[in-house]
């Protein structure tokens, strides 16, 4: 059974590009797939959470069997929602992490209560702590959601968002008021303990490296460059890691591979 899993979905939409990671990794991948959800496009954010809740649910039972077998559960997938399949499947398999750190540019904070945009992809971290749909007239798309990937909240004093640079007013505040711990990379030692079960989510797009790696989403200058993220990631190869999950670029983007190679050259840093 491979460890290695790949969703190729982003916000409940197709992305088949990110298939052509495992031609370009040592590792046999995975792929979580739902074949009748073909949509590259979607409109309907409710639809969009019916799709993650039934995309996220196989991944969830996959790496609860990943971690059943005794080996550590890699991913990648579209979106930072992922993560939410993810820590669902290390739960049910009585295996949930003591801490997560979150390495990210961007907060993953928002609420229905707080967003402008009413982008899902800027409410996965509040999601994971259970911070709600928060909507009127007791509206629960995204309670729906997690009861089909199978998820409870996460305590979110275990949380360690390291890096976020690009927060809206709303979700700045609401960081600021919780229990995250938040810290540059360079002191993200500091709030790990090598004996605890620690679950690491990486979105590529942490990284400042818009020159090198033009595929990555949502640039956001003075971060952590991918020399840094190398390093982090070796300093981190003694630690308890009981899960790995990588929210991707833009694949439709990365004609050349670049940022597919350079997302894999860091996960094997993890290994070495």
């Amino acid at each position: 059974m491979t460890n290695h899993l790949l969703v190729p979905f982003l916000i409940g939409q197709r992305r088949d590009g990110l298939r052509r990671v495992a031609a370009l990794d040592r590792h046999d991948w995975d792929v979580v797939d739902v074949p009748d959800f073909t949509e590259t496009s979607l409109a309907d954010p409710n639809e969009k959470l019916r799709r993650m809740g039934r995309i996220y649910a196989g991944l969830a039972q996959r790496v609860e069997q990943v971690v059943d077998a005794g080996k550590v559960p890699v991913s990648i997938a579209g979106d930072c929602m992922s993560s939410l399949g993810m820590l669902g499947g290390l739960q049910r398999s009585g295996h949930a992490p003591e801490r997560i750190l979150w390495l990210d540019a961007h907060g993953d904070f928002h609420t229905w209560a707080t967003t402008q945009t009413k982008y899902l992809g800027g409410m996965p971290l509040a999601i994971l702590v259970g911070r709600g749909d928060r909507r009127k007239h007791n509206r629960d798309a995204i309670g729906a959601m997690l009861a089909a990937i199978g998820v409870t909240p996460y305590p979110e004093q275990r949380v360690i968002l390291s890096d976020a640079r690009d927060l809206d007013p709303g979700e700045l505040e609401a960081v600021r008021s919780s229990g995250v711990v938040v810290c540059p990379i360079d002191r993200i030692d500091e709030h790990l303990n090598p004996d605890e079960r620690l679950y690491l989510h990486f979105d590529s797009d942490v990284m400042d490296a818009e020159s090198e790696i033009p595929a990555l989403k949502y640039h956001v200058k003075s971060g952590p460059k991918y020399a840094d993220i190398a390093a982090l990631f070796r300093s981190l190869r003694g630690y308890n890691i009981v899960a790995v999950s990588v929210s991707a670029w833009h694949e439709e983007k990365d004609h050349d591979n670049a940022a597919a190679r350079a997302c894999l050259a860091l996960l094997h840093e993890l290994e070495q």
